[in-house]
């Protein structure tokens, strides 16, 4: 078993590293984007049962992690790229593309199927929870490498 395969313990790093993601910080954000997301909304479930609220932020939860999902998936695609102003173009396109999709999602939820505003923004904003963890786990990390008095030993 080699080194970057034992460091591949849950099976759904394993998945993710399938898939292509294989840089060890962005899988980890797709991960734990994916957990959040799938054990709040489920949380939310139990609490509060099939009410609005809870199907609304399980809505905005999902939305946000699909998103998230490609933009990590294109970001890995671009960042490989040989043509660079391809690459821009593509991001650009990519990017509007997805931000217009999204806010017809969000129309659709919140128009259509009635969906709870306070709700959705919550499970959307899950993201930000995501975000905060990944840097608050990546300044611990750096602080136990230095030494306590900032002296080189």
């Amino acid at each position: 078993m080699t080194a970057k395969s034992k460091a591949l313990i849950f099976p759904l790093d394993r998945m993710l590293f399938r898939k292509g993601f294989v840089d060890a910080d962005i899988r980890m954000l797709v991960r734990n984007q994916i957990l959040l997301a799938a054990f709040s909304s489920a949380f939310c479930l139990v609490v509060l049962g099939l009410s609005a609220w809870a199907w609304s932020y399980c809505a905005g939860a999902v939305l946000v992690t699909v998103n998230f999902w490609f933009l990590a998936e294109f970001g890995r695609r671009v960042a490989s790229s040989r043509d660079k102003a391809k690459a821009v173009v593509s991001t650009l396109f990519r990017f509007y593309l997805r931000l217009g999709l999204t806010g017809v999602a969000l129309y659709a939820l919140l128009v259509w199927a009635g969906a709870r505003p306070v709700a959705l923004l919550a499970g959307v904003s899950i993201i930000v929870v995501n975000f905060l963890c990944w840097g608050a786990a990546r300044v611990a990390a750096s602080a136990t490498r230095e030494a306590p008095n900032g002296k080189e030993a």
